[in-house]
């Protein structure tokens, strides 16, 4: 059995709503972490686990995967 060391830490400033996904932006071509899954207490989790060093003052990137995200198209300026 993996002993998984935990750490609590902020890190965002603004309010929390108890959704700690809002905090992850999307980065499909060089995230700086990778989705795992690992069971607790026989409940699965989903982790973040860091692929290479983030610094203090970084975003937390994760790949949403495929999709259409409209954020991922694109914009033409129209000046």
């Amino acid at each position: 059995m993996a002993h998984i060391r935990q750490c609590c830490c902020r890190i965002d400033a603004s309010e929390e709503d108890g959704s700690f996904g809002r905090l992850v932006n999307d980065d499909h071509i060089s995230p700086n972490t990778k989705m795992k899954k690992i069971i607790v207490d026989h409940v699965p989790r989903l982790c973040l686990i860091a692929t290479k060093q983030i610094n203090p003052g970084d975003e937390i990137a994760y790949d949403y995967g495929d999709g259409d995200h409209p954020w991922r198209k694109e914009v033409l300026s129209a000046f």
